[in-house]
């Protein structure tokens, strides 16, 4: 070995050294003052942090993560990020360029991770040191939104975990890479698109209303009760289940369900349409499309109805709301004559 690369290694040592009783001396005395050192906290080996960016301008969300589920709420409060389970040291959450930015793929040994656009993103080796903690639970992110962020964008990508989406109504355009989970969406209204792809897993959409829709799966199966003026599902190896909130007469179609059955019910008094392979139905006149295909399942293309809520009836009868009299329970003495 050189002797330059000699110095190199015995400076490097020093400095490893310097750094961990840098460290130590950091947490003995944070301790002692009673002053918290880290931004998040580690109980029972999970550890839990939260990123408020209420006074942030935001107009996009932008998530890519790994293993890990998340959940994004619109109608809260006020704005703001809680994490669980993340990597003090690997993970990434700030706002750039008006587009708030999580991100779990962040390696501490790569210098390209840790130094973007100039801007050092590294926390400390404090951290890196503190992580090792860590032993319990999947993890875990949740954003809450306001309905007074005017977000324009929500861009979501997972590796491996569950996907939960409460919308709003705002124009804002929802994109859902998904390799293995589910994806679940609620009251979702938009004039602008709606696109999720997943590769192992199922989709359900509950009240979602878009311009446009595309869902996708590889291996599982759709469901959604959906409006708008260009749907489409796809699914290679699972069934596809399409409830219109829309008059289903304005659409055309193309299903496709090669080795099962394709179902369209617009609630005709005539009873469904039931065929097996193909069903192709267009008219110039008509704007709107529904896709649906599967590759192994069966394709069903409805009316929505809505569920009819029980009207509550009153089982008192009459007798229980009359007026109660009292009654003395001794005898009335008898008149004396």
């Amino acid at each position: 070995m050189k002797p330059v690369s000699i110095i190199f290694l015995i400076v490097s040592m020093i400095l490893i050294i310097v750094g961990l009783l840098t460290c130590s001396f950091a947490a003995l005395q944070a301790k002692r003052q009673n002053v918290d050192l880290y931004d998040t906290r580690i109980e029972n080996g999970i550890s839990e942090s939260e990123y408020d960016f209420t006074n942030d301008t935001v107009g996009k969300i932008q998530i890519d993560v790994k293993d890990c589920n998340v959940t994004v709420i619109c109608g809260s409060d006020r704005n703001k990020v809680e994490m669980r389970n993340f990597s003090s040291a690997g993970y990434i959450c700030e706002i750039d360029n008006r587009a708030l930015v999580i991100e779990d793929t962040v390696n501490v040994f790569n210098i390209t991770d840790i130094i973007e656009n100039g801007k050092i993103r590294f926390k400390g080796f404090r951290y890196f040191l503190r992580d090792r903690k860590l032993t319990a639970g999947k993890k875990a992110l949740t954003v809450y939104v306001s309905d007074k962020a005017d977000i324009k964008v929500i861009d979501i990508s997972v590796e491996s975990g569950d996907v939960d989406i409460k919308g709003y109504v705002n124009d804002t355009d929802y994109n859902i890479n998904i390799k293995t989970g589910r994806l679940t969406a609620s009251d979702i209204s938009t004039k602008s698109q709606v696109n999720a792809a997943v590769g192992k897993g199922t989709v359900n959409l509950q009240h979602v209303e878009a311009n446009s829709i595309n869902i996708s799966t590889e291996d599982g199966g759709i469901t959604a009760v959906v409006a708008g003026r260009e749907i489409t599902a796809e699914a290679q190896k699972g069934s596809v289940t399409i409830e219109c909130e829309s008059d289903l007469s304005k659409y055309n179609f193309n299903l496709k369900a090669p080795e099962s059955t394709i179902t369209l019910d617009g609630g005709s008094e005539y009873g469904p349409l039931v065929r097996a392979g193909l069903y192709i139905a267009t008219d110039a006149q008509l704007s709107s499309f529904i896709h649906a295909s599967s590759g192994t399942g069966s394709v069903t293309v409805k009316q929505y109805v809505a569920p009819v809520t029980p009207i509550e009836t009153d089982t008192t009868s009459p007798d229980d709301t009359a007026d109660t009299v009292s009654t003395d329970t001794e005898a009335a003495p008898l008149p004396i004559e």
